[in-house]
Formats: C-alpha cells, structure tokens, sequence
C-alpha cells in the first residue's frame, strides 16, 4: 500500500481531492493525539471535532462517509468514539492505521488518569480530607450523568410509551439487588419492544457484499469475550490477565455508550470482584470525567490499583481494543446490518433502556451522599452542581474541582 496516498480502502472516499493532505499513519497519530488531549464533552463532541479534522481539514473522509460511520458505531458496544476512529484509521491505513488512531485517542486519557490516581493514593493517609473530597465529586457527577440521560432521551425516547420504558428501566436497575442487573435490563427492553412495540419501517436493501469469513471471524472471535462478563468465575486468577478479560467481557457486552456502563462496572469491580471501594469507584470515576477522554478511562484506574502499571495497561487495552475490533469487522457489511429487521426493532427498547440505566445510576451517585448526616452541606452542593452543570454548561474539569472545594469548605471548614 503506498502511504502518501491519501485514502486506500474503496468505500472511503476523499472529502475534495484536490486539497487532501498526504494520508500517513503518523500524521493520523499525532491528529488523535490532539483529539484525545482536547475533545472535552462526551463522545459527540469528540466525534464533532474529528469530523471537522478529517473531513474539513484533511479531507481524508467524504461528510457522508463519516455520518454513516457515527451511525454505524451506535449500533455497536463498547466506546462508541474510539470504535468510530479506529474503523476510520483503518479504512485508511489498514491495521498500522487501526493502531495509530486507537493509540492516539486513548493514550492522553490514560497518562492523565495514571497521574490522578497518583493522586489519589497520596491522600490515602489523610482520610477526613479524602472523605471530603470524595463527598465533593458525586453531585457535579451525578448531574452529568443526569443531564446526558436528559439529552439522549430526546433521541431515543420520541414516544409516551418508550418514556415509559426508560422510566421502568432506571426504576428497576435501583430496586434489582445484583450486580448483572444492567444486562438484565438492557435485555428485557429490547425484548418489550421486539414483542409489543410497532416495527420500524423497513431499511433500503443492502448494497455491500456478504461478510468474508475474515471479517466474520473479527466480529465473533473478541464478542466471544463476553463469556467473562456473563460467567465472571471463568476469569484466571493471574491479576493482569483477569483485569484485560475483565474489562473485555464488559466492553463487549454494553450498547448506548460509555455512560451506561458505570453501573455494571461498579456493581463488577466494588460488589462482584471486590476489586475496589465504593469510594475507590468514585475517585475512578471522577478521574475519567477530569480527562477529555471517554469515561471508560475507570479501566485504567482499576487496573493501576490492582497490579500497577502492568494492570492499567492489561485493563486499557481490554475496555478498548476487542470491540474496536469488531467494530471493523462489521464495517464492510454496515447497511446489512442496518438492515436486519428485528435488530433495529430491538434496537429501540435497547435505546430507551439506556436512557434509564444512566439516569438510574445519576440517583444512586447521587444517594451515596451522607444525606442523613449532612443534610445542609448535601443540599448546597446539589444546588452548586446543578448550577455548574445545567444551567451554566460547565465542563467537568471545571465543575468537579468547584465542587470537591466547596466540600472542603463545607465539611472540614467548619
């Protein structure tokens, strides 16, 4: 493959030929790596910058090309941005561009959340301070959740009745006393919607070819992984290998994104495998919200406090590459997929559950709050966070530091 030229694959056709910038695998690198040290917000707003770099500015991707690739990604598990950038790198470049763009984006996440945990671990000694630290970070994040729960409904819950699903769901993943209840939930509403909901309309017929077995074989090989998250006592007792197939088989078995996540990862790592603390999983959590990476970054953490350096990398490479993977194996046949009929009706009660795992898991962050105890403090830093994040749109970097503040304030000023 001759890597000045600016596109390799046949279904990726240039922006505007006559001003695309010479494709290399470096140069998709050292664009990630920009992405992943500045695309704050989610994984839109990541996905909004990308497109402005690569179809805009390199005019490595035509507009429409690039669309059908964001489409394609939310029907998919795992981190729908990084899955998105890693098709894109290798449609460009094959598996040297897979590489690059997937190390790109990751890599600034993950140095940044080592660097927290640091921190983090510095305080362990200082434990009323922690305390009130950690108190700090759940209202900004249980607003962030809240508020991207609110958004996505306006998308995937257009009906009175998928409403009533989202609520139905976030209701039973707070009543449901075991840690798989997500996947339960996220099951049962694409089987509501399969059994009782009208169907979609009928997709265009597919135009690309069949799946070669090669691609077959990319899909079903790292899916496979979803044995560990459903069967988690056939994880090896080796740490770094249990953190990689871990994190593997919970990436692989998640659709909605990032954020409907967090409630199978804490109720896998601080209930199931006692991997962390609830406020371990906390500090986690706040430490992938103050990267501009996805939140998924708690992987990282995790696995830097298990078994160090070793274990942050076992657990990073696991959350990202098997469904990035896959990702790429579906790619050739995207609009058969699209296609499948009682997929895309499923689809939509696996939608509308989404929305209610995430708002599910905004309440139960926000409930760790010592409301008995504190109830004047808990009171001031809900209004300060729904200020921060609401009604002022302040990114995490800012309202979570605000807000671990106002608590040291609060709870250790008096």
């Amino acid at each position: 493959m001759d890597k000045t030229r600016p596109l390799a694959a046949p279904d990726l056709a240039p922006a505007q030929a006559a001003t695309v910038t010479p494709y290399t695998p470096r140069r998709l690198f050292l664009d990630c790596l920009v992405l992943g040290l500045t695309a704050w917000g989610g994984f839109m707003a990541l996905l909004a910058q990308a497109q402005q770099r690569f179809v805009k500015q390199r005019g490595w991707v035509a507009e429409k090309d690039f669309l059908d690739l964001m489409a394609l990604v939310t029907m998919l598990p795992g981190p729908q941005a990084v899955n998105a950038l890693s098709v894109m790198g290798h449609r460009l470049g094959g598996w040297a561009g897979f590489a690059a763009a997937l190390v790109g984006i990751v890599l600034p996440s993950f140095l940044i959340i080592i660097a927290l945990w640091w921190g983090y671990s510095a305080l362990a000694g200082q434990p009323r301070l922690l305390q009130a630290l950690m108190v700090g970070v759940l209202p900004p994040l249980a607003m962030i959740m809240a508020n991207a729960a609110w958004n996505q409904s306006k998308k995937a819950t257009p009906q009175p009745r998928d409403k009533a699903l989202a609520i139905a769901a976030a209701i039973a993943l707070l009543a449901l006393p075991f840690w798989s209840a997500p996947i339960l939930v996220l099951a049962s509403g694409g089987l509501i919607t399969r059994l009782f909901w009208p169907a979609p309309a009928a997709a265009p017929a597919a135009t690309s070819t069949a799946m070669r077995p090669g691609a077959l074989l990319l899909c079903l090989l790292p899916a496979g992984l979803a044995v560990f998250q459903i069967v988690p006592a056939l994880l090896p007792q080796d740490a770094v290998a249990r953190l990689m197939l871990a994190f593997a088989g919970i990436a692989t078995t998640l659709f909605g994104g990032a954020l409907v996540m967090v409630p199978l990862l804490e109720g896998l790592i601080v209930e199931h495998l006692g991997w962390l603390s609830h406020a371990g999983f906390t500090a986690g959590l706040a430490a992938s919200q103050l990267t501009p990476g996805p939140i998924v970054g708690i992987a990282t953490f995790t696995g830097m406090e298990i078994a160090g350096w070793q274990g942050a990398l076992a657990a990073t490479v696991g959350v990202y590459t098997p469904t990035a993977i896959i990702a790429v194996g579906i790619n050739q046949a995207a609009d058969r997929l699209k296609g499948l009929h009682w997929f895309q009706h499923a689809m939509i009660g696996v939608r509308c559950a989404v929305v209610g795992l995430i708002a599910g898991a905004a309440v139960t962050l926000w409930l760790k709050l010592p409301l008995r105890g504190e109830p004047l403090a808990c009171a001031l830093l809900t209004a300060a966070a729904w200020l921060l994040v609401w009604r002022f749109k302040q990114p995490p970097y800012v309202s979570i530091p605000v807000s671990m503040w106002l608590a040291y304030a609060l709870l250790l000023g008096k």
